[in-house]
């Protein structure tokens, strides 16, 4: 029982913010006991104490679900988290002036959303377009589902973003622009295309005849120049020659079929599905054969009378590129333009090179890189599109407001042509979310970083230099010593942002109190804090000693109540503190952390309350940054369901709670199902509402599969999971399980990296368990060896001489599951997780004496 903390927002009053820490220390208890009933309860008192006790009494005497309450004079509240309902949509040319396409959660599980944006300046030689209509790439695909690697984005810098290529009108021009003009119609190659309005250089750009409507335009500058490189400039494609065009429904295909007729090439095209090939025969391409089977490679065989083709333009990987190789007569050509192999650094064979034949990896970006080059073959390309020499591709067309849909075409190969993308003020209107709008820090003020040498302290520092911040004063328990400090301050200094490092304990009100005089004497007066300062001395509830406690509410509730009492006389422009979601959650063997982050929430509602700045913010787990990333926990944060948060997204949850005027913020990506299993707490009236349903009726549990597939033969156990698993591909494929065969090698269904990635995930959630991709997706493959590998693992299969193997612990988020917060988890080493640990406030397994310095390690 408490009295009124701020631990809950209004009506409860946040009178005493210490009391909020008790608060706290009870929602771990209800992680740590289950079994017992812990009720929380808090009481504005009346000034009749036996009418107050009477009314609480009755309270905690009463059965009731409900485990925090608040009794008011108003009568009785109990809290509940509850989702914002989503922005409202906007038409373009409204009151929003553009919008970007964004990817959040990257994964098979990822979400787009349409961003508020400013139309971008445009520079010396550059075009500013409002975009009509914009065509997806498997590019985007690849980026969207977190697959594009590294190596992709090193050729752009990692500033690529979303949409390639796309069609509209001119809106300004650059110096130097001569060969257009606002308001020309065009086609263009375009970063960031999926988007209201993007900018590129003059020389990606071409006008477009009047009478072409914007979505058939947008088809062609990706296609068309591809090919118009690819078969033109590198394979010299001639006439009376014959070419071998994988995926000849696509894009790229249905513009090769074009760039060959013309050229008078003979064409071989392959395809996914029959519909795919009646379309090609009906364009008039004489043969057409199936890129599901290695059949195709007999069969060119025998229509070429065993001479094979002039030219292959692949898309194919594995054994398909290896067979289509070997399929060059004497002279031959082969370009790649599929990734897949050269991002994975696969050997090439080299005896069909014995024929004089020549190889081309082809990456359009990289052509970007040769500016001449590009512009002569982009010139050349605009100008058969202008004469009708090039037709535009079949399409299909989607409003900004379904883009998510049009993703999904993409991405499971349901199309043919492209896909495109529209932006037309009589469509649907698209769901716009407001930008975060980035404070603007003062040159001349102080802003104080408390734990702001390392982790996240660190890279706010860096982002409160970018927002023009002036001076920084940065405090932590090492200073200068800290080891990420050099690196951290040469950066700094690089933005111009003079930095005092302070050695000292943040709960010392005079080592605090000198830091701030000093910055009022230099006349750079604070006018912002940050604090993110933090220690982790962990252990079970009844084991933790009072000097543990000491060690963690030291910088946690101390710091912050120095950090209120010196400034609140200030004219701040912020007040931010970092929590954890654990605050919310409780914990397991961290009572005293989550204490202290409670007590931040209800300090910041406190400040709040008398007219001060302040906002507390709780995190989840923090990626490539923090004590989580130095510790290699990311894996296992998934497996307990912490999903990393980017250090962009958590920027912008930074630049949120600078400016949204809120009192405590969230930011986090979470998968419930493993969390509920860890924490009780999630099944509290708190949060439930939030939570998808984490079963199906009539699913079976992971241990009920386990114990069926043990009652049978093994044979009969591998070919049980064998089936499911045929399904589950077939599902991938767009195919029927009867046209799966166990034993054929799963690359000679044309299986790409998109169509691997999602087999492995279903397999996992299906089966329960981590399975290492390479293992379970190496290029010989079957479905017989991944029914293997699954009964293996579910510790089914073993020596007959050896004891019976234990069932490996559970994977978090297995099956049953029809809906999860977040990521599903995933581990790629193939190891049975490790046991449960308890979560730090920050989502990082905890140990008890484990002493970190700086932010919560999110």
């Amino acid at each position: 029982m408490s009295r009124p903390s701020g631990a809950l927002p209004a009506p409860e009053a946040p009178a005493y913010p210490v009391d909020a820490a008790a608060w706290g220390v009870a929602r771990t208890v209800g992680n740590e006991y289950p079994d017992l009933t812990v009720k929380r309860l808090s009481l504005h008192r009346t000034g009749d104490a036996a009418a107050d006790g009477q009314r609480a009494a009755r309270e905690l005497l009463t059965a009731t679900d409900e485990d925090e309450l608040v009794l008011t004079a108003s009568g009785r509240f109990v809290p509940r988290l509850t989702e914002l309902p989503s922005p409202a949509g906007h038409r373009p040319g409204s009151d929003v002036p553009g919008y970007a396409l964004e990817v959040r959660r990257p994964g098979l599980s990822y979400e787009l959303v349409w961003q508020e944006s400013a139309p971008p300046p445009v520079g010396t030689g550059q075009v500013a377009i409002a975009v009509h209509a914009a065509a997806l790439n498997y590019r985007d695909i690849m980026q969207v589902v977190g697959l594009l690697p590294a190596e992709a984005e090193e050729i752009t810098g990692g500033r690529a973003g979303l949409g390639l290529e796309c069609a509209g009108v001119v809106t300004a021009v650059g110096a130097g622009v001569t060969s257009l003009r606002p308001g020309d119609r065009v086609l263009a190659l375009a970063p960031h295309s999926l988007a209201t309005h993007t900018v590129t250089s003059e020389h990606a750009v071409g006008r477009i005849p009047d009478s072409m409507p914007f979505p058939e335009a947008a088809t062609a500058p990706v296609a068309f120049l591809t090919v118009h490189y690819s078969l033109g400039r590198l394979a010299r494609l001639a006439a009376g020659e014959t070419v071998l065009v994988h995926g000849g429904a696509g894009g790229v295909g249905l513009a090769a079929v074009q760039f060959a007729q013309l050229r008078g090439a003979r064409v071989i095209a392959t395809a996914g599905s029959e519909a795919k090939r009646d379309l090609l025969r009906r364009l008039g391409v004489e043969h057409v054969l199936d890129s599901r089977t290695l059949a195709f490679a007999d069969d060119i065989r025998y229509l070429t009378d065993g001479r094979g083709v002039d030219v292959v333009l692949n898309s194919l990987s594995g054994e398909a590129a290896v067979r289509s190789l070997e399929l060059l007569s004497h002279g031959g050509r082969f370009v790649e333009l599929g990734k897949r192999d050269i991002y994975e650094n696969r050997p090439l064979l080299l005896r069909p090179f014995r024929k004089n034949i020549a190889f081309h990896g082809v990456d359009l970006l990289g052509l970007l890189q040769d500016p001449r080059l590009a512009m002569e073959q982009f010139a050349e390309v605009t100008e058969l599109i202008r004469g009708g020499i090039y037709r535009p591709l079949p399409h299909s067309d989607y409003p900004a407001a379904r883009v998510t849909e049009a993703f999904r075409l993409l991405q499971h190969s349901r199309h043919v042509g492209k896909v495109v993308v529209t932006f037309d003020p009589l469509d649907e209107a698209a769901r716009v979310e407001p930008r975060t709008r980035r404070p603007a820090l003062k040159a001349e003020a102080t802003y104080l970083v408390t734990g702001g040498l390392t982790g996240l302290g660190a890279l706010t520092a860096r982002h409160l230099a970018r927002c023009g911040a002036g001076h920084l004063a940065l405090v932590g328990r090492r200073g200068g010593d800290t080891p990420e400090a050099d690196a951290l301050l040469t950066d700094l200094a690089a933005h111009g942002v003079r930095v005092s490092v302070h050695r000292a304990d943040v709960g010392d009100p005079e080592a605090m109190r000198r830091i701030v005089s000093e910055a009022e004497a230099a006349g750079r007066p604070l006018r912002g804090v940050v604090h993110s300062a933090m220690h982790l001395d962990d252990g079970a509830l009844a084991e933790l000693t009072e000097d543990q406690f000491s060690a963690v509410l030291n910088p946690k509730m101390t710091g912050a109540d120095v950090l209120h009492r010196l400034t609140e006389h200030l004219d701040l422009d912020f007040f931010l503190l970092y929590s954890s979601a654990t605050a919310t959650l409780g914990n397991v063997r961290q009572a005293n952390y989550v204490a202290g982050n409670l007590y931040l929430e209800a300090l910041a509602r406190r400040r709040r309350a008398m007219g001060l700045p302040a906002t507390a913010l709780a995190w989840g787990a923090l990626g490539e940054t923090g004590y989580v990333a130095r510790s290699a926990l990311t894996d296992a944060m998934s497996r307990m369901g912490i999903e990393p948060v980017s250090p962009r997204q958590a920027l912008r949850a930074v630049d949120a709670a600078l400016t949204s005027g809120s009192d405590v913020l969230g930011v986090g990506c979470y998968n419930w199902t493993p969390l509920s299993r860890l924490l009780p707490t999630t099944a509290a009236p708190l949060i439930a509402g939030l939570l998808p349903v984490l079963t199906e009726s009539g699913s079976r549990s992971r241990d009920e599969l386990v114990r069926e597939l043990a009652r049978m033969a093994p044979e009969e156990a591998r070919g049980l999971i064998a089936d499911t698993v045929a399904t589950l591909f077939a599902e991938v494929l767009h195919m029927s399980p009867e046209q799966i065969d166990h034993h054929r090698r799963l690359d000679e269904y044309g299986m790409d990296s998109l169509m691997g990635t999602e087999l492995l995930v279903t397999v996992r959630q299906r089966f329960d368990l981590d399975l290492p991709p390479m293992e379970l997706l190496r290029s010989e493959g079957t479905i017989a060896d991944i029914a293997r590998i699954v009964h293996i693992r579910l510790g089914l299969s073993r020596p007959a001489d050896a004891p019976p193997a234990p069932v490996p612990a559970p994977r978090p988020g297995g099956p049953g599951s029809s809906a999860e917060g977040g990521h599903a988890a995933s581990a790629a080493d193939g190891r049975t997780p490790p046991p449960r640990a308890p979560l730090n406030a920050s989502g990082e397994p905890g140990s008890p004496r484990r002493p970190a310095e700086g932010p919560p390690p999110p």
